[in-house]
């Protein structure tokens, strides 16, 4: 569901990437470097040109979803449609070349497009797409969530071959994104290698059966959009 960052995306905004990019201010953040939005820019529209981060977002006082984002994905998608804080923390997973954006930026460039209204009913649509994955996230058992967590981080390989997650992506990531305990995932992560879905050392953890995991989720698995 994340909006990739690429050059067919911005023509259709009738806005050259190569302009946009000498307006952000961008940043080399190290590993382990966290962001807290509400602090900084609440309404902060993120690039990320290269490297993996991992984006906690806080929808309102209960609900809390997880993801991860990468090479050319972009976050802060809901701050364009919402008066209201864009309340989310950002962790960098690698070294991440980021560019923050002022939203209000992007706005004028897709008013200026023409193609407005066309553009703001696909980020809905995303966002919608993004809500809808996290309900039926949500009401999976714990072992189906553990397997949508290693899909959702497979597809934030970064062209490394396929069936590879990021090497820098331990099991208290996975464990983050399914909101467990760590000991648990862990558990269930020793359970798939036991039974051929996964390889767990030596790093990069590596999927062995992903059609195997993928009839356990039961629904496409993908990016998300906030």
């Amino acid at each position: 569901m994340a909006l990739k960052s690429t050059r067919t995306f911005w023509k259709y905004c009738c806005f050259p990437i190569n302009h946009l990019i000498n307006i952000p201010k961008k940043k080399v953040l190290p590993a382990k470097t966290v962001i807290d939005a509400t602090v900084t820019d609440n309404r902060s529209f993120i690039y990320i040109e290269k490297g993996l981060t991992k984006v906690v977002a806080s929808h309102n006082t209960k609900e809390t979803t997880i993801s991860f984002s990468g090479d050319g994905e972009f976050i802060g998608f809901a701050s364009l449609l919402s008066r209201g804080s864009n309340q989310f923390e950002l962790e960098t997973i690698s070294e991440t070349t980021a560019y923050f954006i002022d939203p209000y930026f992007v706005l004028n460039v897709i008013d200026e497009s023409g193609w407005g209204t066309s553009i703001l009913l696909k980020i809905i649509e995303n966002l919608t797409q993004s809500v809808n994955y996290y309900g039926k996230f949500n009401l999976l058992p714990a072992k189906a969530k553990v397997a949508a967590s290693l899909l959702h981080l497979e597809s934030k390989k970064l062209g490394k071959s396929e069936g590879h997650l990021p090497k820098e992506i331990c099991q208290h990531h996975l464990a983050s994104y399914c909101q467990i305990t760590r000991e648990y995932a862990t558990t269930i992560l020793s359970k798939f290698e036991e039974e051929g879905l996964v390889k767990l050392t030596p790093k990069p953890i590596t999927i062995l059966d992903i059609q195997a995991l993928k009839e356990m989720v039961g629904f496409e698995v993908s990016g998300s959009l906030h």
